[in-house]
């Protein structure tokens, strides 16, 4: 399969799955494996053309999953010829199955690993406790530019479910303010002062499920928040194992994990965008702004280019025609404009005396309103597995 292949995607919402298969391939030092936790239905389109240009990608999937084939047949569509297409499926995979993975334009269809497959199975006969949950990370191209606010009120609009129906699970959602220095989620959100990150940092504990469920505030909406700590801590006092294991843990337990980055670019930032199903990146559309978007787009995809970045406009109603200035911004980044939001300072102001999400002090604002349109394109996109059991 990889005589002549020198760049590997794997693509697995597991991530025991990817490491498996990334583990076999780890001698080969003419094979370059690259990893992405996520279903190949949860990658937007701008990501399916970048996977286009791997020799060989192997993806597990769920041949009753209409989402799946879809996306598959996408995948074919604007791939290079020369790029193989692997399943990866449970090894009691019906003829009928394989061939509607074959008519999609599989090129083959393989058992998932024997470890991978067990890991899976024992997660089925469990009820379900492991939901690998959606992370979605979210960044800013310049300071003060309201990448907090996104933040929080994305969650608060998943843990409400907003757009669902009343006999709909709500999903269970995390807020992680990873701003070490200058993290404002807690104030946000008026909780008390935390310091379970700076802890972290100054003794190295990897946290487990047990800390993090007795270290996290619980809103009443289900909402569980790991705030910035109050005290002044260094920004690289973290470990990157234990921000792996933060998140390992928390998409574990949750549908979906919000995690607010800070600006600067440290060390420990490499498992978040190895583990981001999404990275959400507010800007403006100034000049400065757009540029110093452009180059965090490149540095979050050097590495990684099945990341799936999604850019939101923030202070900006959503135009009805694109103006010339918008048009090229949208050029520059590589990227469609999807997601606005509207100047609305006094409910942002409100919003912030009060320590309460939008969703609570001021729902009928046109920001308030912006965001709960954001939550559900989010949830469109990355569907939690609280909404596939469901329907």
């Amino acid at each position: 399969m990889t005589d002549a292949a020198k760049s590997l995607l794997v693509i697995a919402p597991e991530p025991r799955v990817s490491e498996a298969i990334a583990a076999s391939f780890a001698s080969d030092a003419g094979v370059r494996v690259d990893r992405r936790t996520a279903t190949l239905a949860g990658l937007n389109g701008h990501a399916i053309e970048a996977l286009a240009t791997y020799d060989v990608i192997l993806f597990q999937t769920n041949p009753n999953d209409q989402a799946d084939l879809a996306a598959i047949r996408e995948l074919v569509a604007h791939r290079r010829e020369q790029t193989k297409l692997i399943a990866l499926a449970d090894g009691d995979i019906s003829l009928a199955q394989a061939r509607a993975l074959s008519d999609a334009g599989v090129d083959e269809v393989l058992p998932l690993p024997p470890e991978a497959r067990t890991s899976t199975q024992g997660r089925a006969h469990a009820g379900g406790s492991r939901r690998a949950g959606r992370i979605i990370a979210v960044a800013q191209a310049r300071g003060g530019i309201g990448s907090t606010t996104v933040a929080v009120n994305l969650a608060d609009q998943l843990a409400t479910g907003v757009g669902l129906r009343r006999s709909d699970p709500r999903p269970k959602v995390a807020l992680v303010d990873l701003d070490l220095q200058f993290g404002t989620v807690g104030s946000f959100l008026d909780l008390a002062e935390q310091d379970t990150l700076l802890k972290l940092a100054m003794d190295g504990t990897v946290p487990d499920a047990t800390f993090l469920e007795q270290s996290m505030a619980t809103l009443p909406n289900g909402l569980s928040v790991l705030a910035a700590p109050a005290r002044f801590a260094p920004l690289d006092a973290l470990r990157a194992e234990q921000v792996a294991a933060i998140l390992d843990t928390l998409r574990q337990t949750c549908d979906y994990v919000v995690v607010d980055l800070p600006r600067a670019l440290v060390g420990w930032i490499e498992p978040v965008i190895e583990r981001a199903d999404e990275m959400l990146i507010v800007t403006d559309i100034s000049v400065p702004s757009i540029r110093h978007c452009r180059r965090l787009i490149e540095f979050l995809t050097q590495d990684n280019l099945a990341l799936p970045v999604e850019i939101v406009v923030n202070h900006q109603r959503k135009p009805l025609f694109r103006s010339k200035l918008q048009r090229e911004a949208a050029k520059a980044l590589d990227r469609r404009l999807d997601h606005w939001l509207p100047h609305d300072p006094s409910a942002a102001a409100v919003a912030a005396d009060r320590g309460q999400p939008l969703s609570q002090s001021a729902p009928r604002s046109a920001l308030g309103k912006a965001m709960r349109a954001l939550a559900r394109e989010t949830r469109a996109r990355l569907p939690a597995a609280t909404q596939k059991s469901a329907k």
